[in-house]
């Protein structure tokens, strides 16, 4: 089953950005999906959308975001469907030094999203019919985290 899911997508450079349905595909091994509460587009998304990083438009914004487990893939078992979460390009450990003295901004061991932020997945399309380029912290697309 696929998910049809809404974006905040730059179709091109410096043009306004527009609400785009977006198709995802089922989680796969160590994935999730979640269905976001909250996202946060930031400055890193006025870059992408100028075209300050790439122009190999289009690209996905929003990468820090909250929200509800709607699906889990094979091999997760930190997370389960309804756990609240949070997303975020570097997630903290919790486990090293820093962390442990309540310092989280100084981590030494971040859970790093895995996917290239211009990594093109085949089976995600937007609607209108072309590949979404990822953004930093989409680390697939809406929805769809890898889980650590």
């Amino acid at each position: 089953m696929s998910y049809r899911v809404q974006g905040i997508v730059a179709l091109e450079k410096d043009a306004p950005v527009s609400q785009e349905t977006i198709i995802v595909p089922d989680p796969g091994p160590g994935e999730v999906i979640v269905s976001p509460q909250a996202c946060g587009v930031c400055h890193t998304d006025l870059h992408y959308r100028q075209g300050n990083i790439t122009d190999d438009f289009p690209f996905l914004l929003g990468h820090e975001a909250a929200g509800i487990v709607e699906a889990v893939g094979e091999a997760v078992s930190n997370v389960a469907v309804g756990d609240y979460v949070i997303l975020n390009w570097r997630a903290v450990c919790g486990g090293c030094r820093a962390c442990e003295r309540g310092r989280p901004w100084y981590c030494f061991a971040t859970h790093n999203a895995t996917q290239n932020r211009f990594w093109r997945h085949p089976h995600c399309q937007l609607q209108i019919g072309r590949s979404c380029g990822a953004h930093p912290g989409t680390d697939r697309w809406p929805r769809r985290r890898r889980s650590h």
